[in-house]
């Protein structure tokens, strides 16, 4: 009896000591973080302009997750991503994307680098005259294999207003146009990996131009208007010619000439221009001008010359217009016969049609 009282004991304490030996805390080690660094590459697809090529440079890292801005994720370590279009335009066709690595001690770390791809970086809108009078020939280059092409024609119509609408699948569509328009052409773009880019063109008899008023790096006028500043010079180059105006000599008695000077960052060949007329007093329209280029700012050559006949209101009445909306806030555009590349551009109003002011909504540089 003894000896199994002793054995219950001696197993009770045996049990106790294992016990207790499982709440012994052993003392905590600090952790050293390790900081990972993100940083990479970004290398253009020479062939598509919606392809890239990511090379992480990242170092003390064990996981890297790849965010391209287009809520696609990749966990490769160099991969290689295809955008699938242009991107907002209102954020300026620009994608951020986001490398986020992850060392061994859980210590995280994030780069970002914008992605731009712009539509006119990708496509090109190409437009021939053919030998039928009038009619031009279109076609398109794009920076990736194309797998289709969607055309929208917008001729302008009567008095500036949108005129019929037509579309075309084909990849080199012909288009007649109405001579001294100017019409509005969309291109949208599909490429065998699936990339869509719209671009938008402006065409007439002559073939393609583009408003180009807008790359200018220097804008200089002879007159101001300082009294008003909602109708000073930079109204007539705001790009909108259905609201806005510069009325000049409104500051001072306005003299002549008056001149406008445009300076852009390398000579570009300047196929047409076009004015805009306002909604009020058409004695205010300019009467007689000329438009010069020049490479130095010193030696000016005279590419268009002008002494019209009606001012723009009476010459809209005399096209058939009944309306005053048919009549004013309208653009009217002037062929160069002989353009030539000029890094700086001039145009230089001697008379308006009597008004102690001249006004303008808009004047616009065409290459």
């Amino acid at each position: 009896m003894k000896k199994n009282l002793l054995s219950i004991g001696l197993l009770f304490c045996i049990g106790a000591i294992f016990s207790c030996s499982k709440n012994v805390q052993l003392p905590a080690t600090d952790v050293t973080p390790i900081n990972p660094l993100s940083d990479y590459i970004v290398t253009p697809d020479s062939t598509d302009g919606f392809t890239f090529k990511f090379t992480s440079l990242a170092k003390n890292s064990i996981r890297s997750e790849w965010r391209f801005g287009d809520d696609t994720l990749s966990l490769e370590q160099n991969p290689v991503h295809t955008y699938l279009s242009a991107g907002d335009p209102a954020k300026k066709f620009i994608y951020t994307a986001d490398l986020r690595t992850v060392s061994k001690t859980g210590d995280i770390s994030h780069k970002y680098k914008d992605i731009v791809i712009k539509p006119d970086n990708i496509l090109q809108m190409l437009a021939a005259t053919t030998a039928n009078a009038n009619e031009l020939k279109f076609g398109v280059t794009a920076k990736g294999d194309i797998a289709s092409t969607a055309w929208t024609f917008i001729d302008q119509g009567p008095f500036g207003a949108p005129g019929a609408t037509t579309t075309s699948s084909s990849a080199t569509p012909l288009k007649t146009y109405v001579i001294n328009t100017v019409n509005v052409v969309n291109l949208t773009v599909t490429t065998k990996k699936g990339s869509v880019a719209t671009i938008s063109r402006k065409a007439t008899t002559a073939g393609v131009v583009q408003d180009i008023t807008q790359t200018r790096i220097g804008y200089v006028c002879s007159d101001e208007n300082f009294a008003k500043p909602t109708e000073n010079s930079g109204q007539m180059v705001d790009g909108n010619s259905t609201i806005t105006k510069f009325v000049m000599g409104s500051s001072k008695t306005l003299t002549f000439p008056f001149t406008a000077n445009f300076t852009f960052p390398a000579p570009v060949v300047v196929k047409m221009y076009a004015i805009g007329n306002c909604g009020d007093v058409p004695k205010r329209d300019p009467k007689t001008w000329t438009v010069e280029g020049s490479n130095d700012g010193i030696n000016w050559t005279v590419l268009d010359s002008q002494a019209t006949t009606k001012n723009f209101y009476d010459t809209q009445t005399a096209n058939g217009a009944t309306t005053d909306a048919q009549r004013y806030w309208k653009l009217f555009y002037f062929p160069i016969k002989n353009p030539r590349a000029f890094s700086q551009y001039r145009w230089n109003v001697s008379a308006n049609w009597g008004d102690a002011k001249m006004q303008t909504s808009e004047f616009q540089l065409y290459k």
